[in-house]
């Protein structure tokens, strides 16, 4: 079916782009003639007006904006495409605001965004809370696995806790009880809760929990293969990994295959995320896995419903809503159960 937009039902009139926009916004304005003849053409080709843009152009505000901390890690890549389909629908201009963890730079998109009135802004993980708390007080904000505080900004988010509880309790049904973890920067509250679940999980089964075997990382492959090389360093080898995300566990993965470490027979290994573009092409990782599209499509909801100045707030009447997507896990190829001592196959290349 053929989407009509303003200009095109314009043009099918002969008369410009405002006078179809008054007609829809302030059909006073217009003559009756004129009026009810490009009202007609509308009902003749289906023409549906999209009561988000026309909101958007009444307050003189423009689009949206989604910010990510890394568009080359392909969870944040996704939930751009993802975002990114879900503005087109309606029609809506979306800006992506790339930070690489940096926040001058976020700071300087949020300048260009706020100067030219944007009127609405959706922050994925690991923006910094100074960025969030200004862009709160001057746009509608939503935030994408991203926590803030309680009832100020609406959020959707995995439920990372109960994922890190999941991997974990895989690990140790496969008899796995020296099990490292990778985990993420420290301010993040996702990488939090997944290293809260991993540790909770272990001290209801009465396995302490060792500083030594938890490796902060930084989300990207790199950090995963200085996990390894850390791990391979201690008195006791862990039999398993949990890393907090997709990425350092194949930087695990590839530094293990360098090292002639086999996965999972020498080394079981779990990720987080089950990103699937890395199962074209290589060893199907066990993760847990996010359901993206419920993230972001949840979270496009509840900025559409600000936009239109619906609320979409908690039951007890607070304006601002926290909505947490279940994790499931997925079981791929690189766990395997533990049956003795990890073998220590790289002392045999060293």
């Amino acid at each position: 079916m053929v989407r009509y937009t303003i200009s095109e039902i314009a043009k099918l009139c002969g008369t410009s782009p405002a006078t179809v926009s008054r007609v829809l916004n302030n059909p006073g304005l217009v003559a009756e003639p004129l009026r009810d003849r490009i009202r007609k053409k509308m009902e003749e080709v289906g023409y549906k007006p999209n009561p988000f843009a026309s909101r958007l152009s009444s307050q003189s505000r423009w689009g949206l904006a989604l910010f990510v901390f890394d568009i080359l890690n392909p969870f944040f890549a996704l939930i751009v495409r993802k975002i990114g389909h879900l503005a087109m629908e309606q029609r809506i201009p979306l800006t992506v605001c790339d930070t690489e963890n940096n926040e001058e730079k976020e700071r300087i998109y949020l300048d260009y965004l706020l100067d030219n009135k944007i009127a609405g802004i959706i922050f994925a993980e690991g923006i910094s809370i100074p960025t969030i708390e200004r862009a709160q007080q001057q746009t509608e904000t939503v935030l994408i696995d991203r926590h803030y505080r309680e009832g100020l900004i609406s959020e959707v988010t995995s439920d990372n806790y109960m994922g890190g509880r999941q991997a974990t309790e895989y690990l140790l049904q496969l008899n796995h009880r020296n099990i490292g973890f990778i985990g993420g920067p420290s301010n993040w509250s996702s990488a939090e809760e997944r290293l809260r679940g991993y540790r909770e999980t272990l001290e209801e089964n009465e396995i302490p929990f060792r500083k030594e075997m938890v490796f902060p990382g930084d989300l990207r492959f790199e950090s995963g293969v200085r996990a390894l090389e850390y791990f391979l360093t201690l008195p006791e080898w862990p039999s398993a990994i949990f890393s907090a995300n997709d990425q350092m566990a194949f930087g695990v993965l590839s530094k293990a295959n360098s090292l002639n470490i086999s996965i999972p027979e020498d080394l079981s290994l779990i990720g987080f995320d089950d990103i699937p573009v890395y199962n074209l092409y290589t060893t199907i990782l066990t993760a847990v896995r996010q359901d993206i599209d419920a993230l972001c499509t949840t979270a496009f909801e509840i900025m559409l419903s600000k936009l239109n100045g619906e609320s979409a707030g908690f039951e007890d009447g607070s304006e601002e809503s926290r909505t947490v997507i279940p994790t499931t896990l997925k079981i791929g190829e690189t766990c395997s159960k533990y049956t003795g001592s990890p073998a220590r196959r790289v002392q045999r290349n060293g």
